[in-house]
């Protein structure tokens, strides 16, 4: 029996459906290579000795980390040491320019399975556009294991001798919380007679608190007046010399002998060496120095990872990614852009962003070396301190030349006219 053929049905003829077939096989097939990227660049190298193994390929291969301490009979992973060049560089300027400077050290908890310390400064060559304060800048970082005197050691003595390649250090001051195993790692690396250690009093007044309140039993009022009585604006600290300090404490220790003994044998001669004697030595010797530089760090590593902790690679690159951010602004600066903006003296390194664009990377590096190196700028408002006193003059010429004078001073002896 006959039948009518049947018209030949050809994909072709229907173009807009075959084309929405194929966008979403693309779609799909993206996805697909999208998380397989992403499951590949996630994934652990195994456990924690896999990844030692990669941070040890990252001392030749990366810029970042410097150092793998693993020392005999440790029960413990060997420690990191990371920073880069430009990190070292701009803290060794920061030493020799600033006047007033001090570098904050502090311990971080719950970024992974290790602890991480580093040194915070401010870096005084540029600004913050919006608050016009200068902005937090991050130092060598140290990746532990334990909080003991010899991990510490280890890691101050590392950025000693690295600092001592450019810089001699005179009257430095090095501000941490009272930690036991780290203060004493400073004062055995960092004993130079010009170096002072201060205390945080933010955390001092927190342990005082906490002590009185959980082992004397103190009340709120009286816990309050002895906080004041110490660190108060006529308060222990802002004494003029022992006589008057040692007067005012056993005044303390008089109406408070609940207190008295933990005061003697913990806050005493602390509260002395690291607290009033250094605010002598600053420019503003009605503030209390705290750690909160190191606390904003801090915050900054934590907001960082989402408050979840990181394996110890994934650690790894993102504190050198935070370090990244922090000198792609301060580059940025030269040429007007980003979040700092020159200061001072040091806008002569300022250019337009047109010469920018016009240089080479060679070049660009270049302006950007002679900013982090540039100490004769900052040195121009440099003074000289008496060694026994607070009186202090602006460093005075070498030499008192003639006017227009430009030959050496053995050249230029008086000869009669006539």
């Amino acid at each position: 029996m006959w039948r009518p053929m049947q018209p030949i049905c050809n994909k072709f003829d229907r173009p807009l459906e075959i084309l929405q077939e194929l966008h979403v096989i693309i779609i799909k097939s993206a996805i697909l290579l999208t998380t397989r990227k992403k499951q590949h660049k996630s994934a652990p190298l195994g456990n924690i000795t896999d990844e030692i193994v990669h941070i040890f390929s990252l001392v030749n291969n990366s810029d970042f980390v410097k150092e793998v301490v693993y020392t005999e009979g440790n029960n413990k992973p060997p420690s990191i040491i990371c920073y880069t060049k430009d990190m070292m560089k701009d803290m060794t300027q920061f030493l020799k320019s600033d006047n007033d400077r001090i570098l904050g050290v502090d311990r971080t908890f719950n970024l992974g399975a290790v602890f991480v310390t580093n040194f915070v400064y401010k870096n005084t060559n540029v600004i913050r556009k919006e608050t016009g304060e200068h902005p937090i800048f991050i130092g060598p970082l140290f990746l532990h294991w334990e909080g003991s005197y010899l991990n510490y050691h280890t890691f101050f003595s590392h950025v000693k001798a690295r600092i001592q390649e450019s810089v001699k250090i005179i009257d430095l001051r090095i501000g941490s919380d009272d930690e036991s195993g780290l203060t004493k790692a400073l004062d055995d690396v960092f004993s130079y007679p010009g170096t002072t250690r201060m205390l945080c009093t933010k955390h001092m007044k927190n342990n005082i608190s906490d002590h009185l309140k959980n082992k004397v039993g103190c009340n709120d009022k009286d816990r309050l007046q002895i906080i004041d009585n110490i660190f108060g604006s006529n308060g222990l600290v802002t004494t003029d010399d022992s006589v008057e300090f040692d007067l005012k404490s056993n005044e303390i220790a008089e109406k408070y002998p609940q207190f008295a003994t933990y005061f003697k044998a913990n806050l005493k001669y602390r509260l002395f060496d690291h607290v009033s004697v250094p605010m002598k030595q600053l420019k503003n010797q009605d503030r209390l120095w705290t750690n909160n530089n190191c606390e904003s760090i801090n915050h900054v590593f934590k907001k960082s990872i989402n408050w979840k902790p990181l394996s110890l690679q994934d650690l790894v690159t993102n504190l050198h990614d935070i370090t990244k951010v922090h000198f792609a602004d301060l580059k940025r600066a030269i040429y007007g852009t980003g979040n700092y903006e020159l200061f001072g003296n040091y806008t002569s390194h300022k250019v337009s962003l047109q010469c920018w664009l016009s240089k080479t990377p060679e070049q660009k590096d270049r302006l950007f070396l002679k900013l982090v190196n540039d100490c004769k700028t900052a040195n121009s408002a440099r003074v000289v301190r008496a060694v026994n006193t607070n009186f202090e003059i602006p460093l005075p010429q070498r030499l008192a030349i003639k006017p227009n004078q430009n030959k050496r001073s053995r050249l230029c002896r008086t000869k009669p006219r006539y």
